[in-house]
């Protein structure tokens, strides 16, 4: 606000069962209220660490670039691997890419038109990063990756499908971990 953005801060209630069983819901459900008079919808999960300017700096790229779809370099801990595709490096400017992880993204919120009732996103078992990207490209959407804008992550992103082929011990132990 103070950058003469007016924004909104809205936390999405937890409406998961089981772990990550319907993040696509709550993300949904940030799009039907962000298409409620709002120019662009910023998602950020809570286990990003952005920097107070960050958002502002996408915004100025989005407006003056014309870009739709906004991302920072966002990079896992300790690896430093960046969490996106195809992977570019640091500091090296601008770059299309074709899918990113979830984190934080910045949206103009008419490239949701096409979703009237606000379903975009399918939940998290089974509708992976890739798949949400390749329906925005199918409809014509690019996502810009702003490599000079880092945002480190408190932990590695969690691929639920992945955790279906564990064995039953494991598959507990694991749930139990992100749990605590």
């Amino acid at each position: 606000n103070s950058q003469g953005y007016p924004c909104a801060l809205i936390e999405i209630q937890d409406r998961c069962f089981q772990p990550y069983d319907a993040l696509g819901t709550m993300r949904n459900e940030a799009i039907l209220k962000a298409r409620q008079g709002w120019e662009y919808l910023c998602m950020v999960d809570s286990d990003v660490l952005p920097q107070p300017d960050v958002l502002v700096r996408l915004i100025n790229y989005a407006d003056t670039q014309g870009r739709p779809i906004v991302v920072p370099f966002v990079e896992e801990p300790g690896t430093q691997k960046p969490l996106h595709g195809p992977e570019q490096k640091k500091f090296t400017g601008a770059h299309k890419i074709r899918w990113t992880v979830l984190s934080f993204l910045l949206f103009r919120t008419s490239i949701f038109n096409p979703f009237p009732d606000g379903r975009f996103f399918d939940n998290a078992i089974g509708a992976d990063e890739g798949y949400h990207f390749q329906r925005l490209h199918d409809f014509g959407h690019s996502i810009s990756l702003m490599s000079d804008v880092v945002v480190p992550t408190q932990s590695a992103p969690t691929y639920p499908l992945t955790t279906m082929r564990l064995s039953q011990a494991d598959f507990n132990t694991f749930w139990a971990q992100k749990k605590e």
